[in-house]
């Protein structure tokens, strides 16, 4: 791998070696910068105007050095979407590029998709503020392919990028994928396994994210500059990922108090929030508190979710004559309540209640150093420090009421022994899992740049390193009140589980080549990882996976239309990106499986018996990998007038996703006969030793981690915008995509025949291939005009968002299996003869044929409004959202059925105050 590194340097600097300008009379240092978002513009070309050859090229900062004879030289600026700029050359000075359009001010209530190499959606602080979202689940809405939903507070929202329709959980890994920065520091779920062991009704199991990523409800967007979404390549620096980057920006400075208070059918939110700052913008000082309160049913007072946040961020900014030094400091607080019980009165008198209470403190130490002199190839280097501490508690109790001789969960060795017997048959059981996840997270990293006088360049090298471990007690239960009877587990403390530690380093390289009027970018790195101190069982031991990356635009010469220039960029993506498994996938908890070989029912107590064979399983899968997802895309950018618009073809491609898989095993018990027992003169307990027995061997599953869920997307995603119509004070915002998603398992699936003969279950094995296989596909587009009255202090805006049609398909099932696995737990081919076989002829299995059918929804529209109203000049603004105001939903036909479709409007009012 170091010759990888060393290679990607070698190459850069061979490509720069002769790039070193000779000694000039006058050297300037300057910024070129986006005039309204004020972002840096990296890749613009920089020229002096008598003299074309002579051309510089912006670095990642946006920063340009040219050297020039003349102290009064004339320069020309110029950057794809934007108006040229051609100002006198002036050392450390800021050039502001207007966007190319002339009509009225822009005040972006969109998503804005980010001039650069790969597809990424920029949300800035106007369009939350029109969006009105209760979390960062909300924005979703703005992407490409995204449509409004009715927030769903007492459920966990996880993220879905670029997929339509996942069919279930064993397909996580995409979300669990999708990486959250906040401020340069991951949120990072490795260590999390807040759930219930056993669990099967669904008050429990629908709140249950563990290994499905970041919950995002628990993120609120208020206090939040920016948010982008990565749905391309994002750069080496970012890891533990498989399908995207969604990064979050929060303010910094200001001297404004603000607050806001929202309410909608179904929520109440307020948010208080302060920024500070004196010397000159040298010390800045943010404060902010949001509560979020919610109900899935208005009338429901017993379903509820809470959010409660509290942050404080500090920073300071020093600078010297070669050196500028950034450090920050931000401490956070969040709590994620959820709270759902039935009322006693409708549940027998018994307590049916589920409880979640998560609280997360985090630290976030940032210090950076920039150079401020030409002479350095060294520009800068960063030092990146968080840590996050969690105490999650779980509490659920429920009415159970269980039959007679339900044995215990008590045994912890393998072997025969005499069960412990609940009692009584009802009772409230409780079940509670205390988790208490610690991460840590350390990055550096150092950009380096070549001198040139002809192309822009940058290298980034760097490191980081992540520890995540669970400090909690685990699964608590009194195993005589079990919530879940049968339980093949047993208590294990969290804080025996060893902790999962990664590692990674990255290079990359960033060059900008102008070649006559032409310019191309290319952005090349490759991202090493690998995870830490596992045992030596394990083949993700001392395994590096290399994640190559590279993002290419090529910009053409502008051409002239109708006495407008048309820019346009083509761009092309690829990369690997490698997601580590969690600390509950490489250390799941020993399954304990308990057979019951007599089960004595006597009228008296203490004549009762009850016998198990115990057998204890390791469902541990050393051969466990990392999940990778390969991704292309291929872009078009063009630029008009003020008119902009993007189209982008991709394709993804994960093949080793990871699922629950079940593993079917052979185990032999004795099955004692206790009918030649006196029930009239026994005196003591029967012993099975006194008994006559026959050995029987039976098949029984257990579930493990493995590597079999294939993903696979593809889709194209469009978003276009026109400038603003100066009469109507209106523009139109066009987003929307086509999306098609597969999801199967690449591995065999196990099914165990489920018949009787004889009066005893045929114990019969059938190993199957494409046995999961699920197609899910649709078509969207949303029409936005937003209209902006500066004379008004009024924004309103009306969205059409349609859906032309969705479509879902089963794939094939094979009926027969490949192989099959008998009571002895030997594999067999099945064969012709087999499936005429009195009991392997179950096997074989029978489904309908048109669950291959494809079924498809037509089309459907809701129609959403929104409206600011800024009052008091900028100190009070008032804010409304109607959802689905108006609405075509037609009914359609299949199979002979009428499906009418109906739906409810949303609404929501919000007032903003800022003094």
């Amino acid at each position: 791998m170091p010759r990888l590194y060393s290679l990607l340097i070698l190459i850069y600097v061979a490509l720069l070696s002769a790039a070193v300008p000779a000694a000039a009379q006058v050297t300037a240092r300057a910024k070129v910068i986006d005039r309204q978002t004020g972002e840096p513009l990296p890749g613009a070309i920089v020229r002096l105007a008598d003299a074309s050859r002579k051309i510089v090229v912006t670095d990642a900062d946006g920063f340009f050095t040219l050297h020039t004879d003349s102290a009064t030289a004339v320069i020309s600026i110029s950057f794809m979407g934007y108006n040229e700029l051609k100002e006198v050359l002036k050392n450390n000075a800021t050039y502001r590029l207007a966007p190319s359009t002339t009509m009225l001010k822009e005040v972006v209530v969109t998503a804005t998709e980010r001039r650069g190499l790969t597809s990424s959606s920029v949300i800035g602080k106007h369009a939350m503020k029109h969006l009105q979202p209760s979390s960062i689940s909300d924005i979703m809405e703005l992407l490409p392919g995204g449509m409004a939903k009715d927030p769903n507070l007492t459920t966990p929202n996880i993220i879905k990028l670029r997929e339509t329709g996942r069919p279930g959980s064993n397909y996580n890994t995409s979300s669990l994928g999708t990486s959250f920065v906040i401020d340069g520091a991951p949120l990072s779920t490795n260590a999390d396994m807040q759930f219930v062991n056993g669990a099967w009704d669904n008050k429990t199991t629908q709140r249950n994210f563990t290994n499905a990523g970041v919950d995002m409800r628990s993120i609120s967007t208020d206090d939040v500059e920016q948010v982008e979404v990565v749905r391309g390549i994002p750069g080496v620096e970012y890891g533990d990922l498989t399908s995207g980057l969604v990064k979050v920006q929060r303010r910094k400075g200001g001297h404004d108090l603000q607050a806001r208070f929202k309410a909608d059918m179904e929520s109440k939110l307020l948010h208080v929030s302060k920024g500070l700052e004196w010397g000159e913008k040298r010390w800045t000082l943010n404060m902010s508190a949001d509560w979020l309160s919610a109900n899935g049913d208005p009338r429901n007072v017993l379903e509820t979710y809470r959010r409660l946040s509290f942050s404080v961020r500090g920073g300071h900014l020093r600078q010297t004559a070669r050196r500028q030094w950034a450090l920050g400091l931000n401490l956070d607080y969040s709590g994620s309540f959820d709270d759902d019980k039935i009322d006693p009165e409708l549940n027998y008198g018994g307590v049916d209640s589920y409880k979640s209470k998560r609280n997360r403190w985090a630290a976030n130490f940032t210090l950076r150093q920039d150079s401020r002199s030409d002479d350095d190839w060294w520009r800068s280097a960063e030092l990146l420090v968080s840590a996050n501490f969690e105490k999650n508690i779980l509490d659920r109790r429920r009415l159970v009421q269980i039959d007679h001789g339900q044995p215990a969960a008590v045994t912890h060795e393998e072997g025969e022994s005499r069960a412990v017997i609940i009692y009584p048959y009802k009772y409230t059981g409780h079940h509670k899992v205390d988790g208490r996840p610690l991460g840590i997270f350390a990055k550096t990293q150092a950009d380096f740049v070549l001198p040139s006088s002809w192309m822009g360049n940058r290298l980034k090298v760097g490191a980081d390193w992540q520890y995540d471990k669970n400090l909690g007690m685990g699964q608590v239960f009194d195993p005589m009140f079990p919530l879940y009877v049968g339980l093949s587990t047993r208590q294990r403390k969290y804080s025996y589980v060893p902790a999962e530690v990664q590692l990674s380093t990255f290079a990359e390289a960033d060059i900008t080549i102008p070649v006559a009027r032409h310019q191309i970018r290319i952005v090349a790195g490759v991202r090493n990882s690998s995870m830490m101190h596992l045992d030596s069982r394990y083949e993700l031991r001392g395994k590096i996976y290399t994640d190559p990356r590279i993002n290419a635009g090529w910009n053409l010469p502008p051409i002239s239309v109708g006495g407008s220039p048309l820019n346009l960029q083509l761009r092309y993506g690829w990369g690997k990106h490698t997601k580590m498994p969690t600390i509950d996938q490489l250390y799941p908890e020993r399954l304990y499986i308990d057979m019951v070989e007599m089960n004595y029912w006597h009228e008296k107590r203490e004549l009762r018996s009850v016998w198990l064979q115990t057998y204890i399983k390791d469902p541990t899968n050393y051969s466990l990998h990392a999940a990778r997802n390969n991704k292309w895309e291929v872009s078009i950018d063009a630029s008009w007038n003020g008119h902009r618009l993007i189209v982008t073809y991709f394709e993804e491609d994960m093949k080793s996703g990871f699922r629950r898989m079940t593993d079917f095993h052979p185990y032999a018990y004795k099955w004692y006969d206790t009918s030649g027992i006196d029930h009239k003169t026994i005196t003591t307990a029967p012993d099975p030793a006194d008994l006559p027995y026959e050995t029987r061997r039976v098949l029984r599953s257990t579930g493990q981690t493995g590597n079999g869920s294939r993903t696979m997307k593809r889709g194209v995603e469009y978003t276009y915008s026109s400038p603003r119509w100066r009469m109507l004070a209106t523009r139109l915002t066009i987003t929307g995509a086509w999306l098609k998603s597969q999801y199967n398992n690449s591995m065999l699936v196990q099914e165990h025949v489920s018949r009787t003969l004889g009066g005893r279950n045929i114990e019969l094995v059938g190993l199957y291939d494409d046995d999961d296989g699920y197609i899910r596909e649709m078509w969207n587009t949303n029409f936005t005009f937003d209209t902006d009255v500066p004379r008004l202090a009024l924004g309103f805006s009306m969205s059409a968002q349609c859906m032309w049609y969705t479509a879902r398909q089963n794939m094939h099932k094979e009926v027969r299996p490949v192989i099959y696995m008998a009571a002895d737990g030997i594999l067999r081919p099945f064969t012709d003869a087999d499936a005429a076989d009195m009991e392997r002829q179950f096997l074989v299995r029978t489904y309908n044929n048109s669950i291959e059918k494809r079924m498809t929804v037509p089309f459907y529209m809701n129609l959403n409004f929104k409206a600011t109203k800024r009052l008091l000049g900028e100190h009070l603004m008032v804010a409304l959202f109607v959802n689905k105001i108006f609405d075509l939903h037609p009914d359609y036909t299949r199979n002979n059925y009428t499906t009418r479709r109906y739906v409810t409007p949303y609404f929501g009012l919000e007032i903003n105050f800022n003094l």
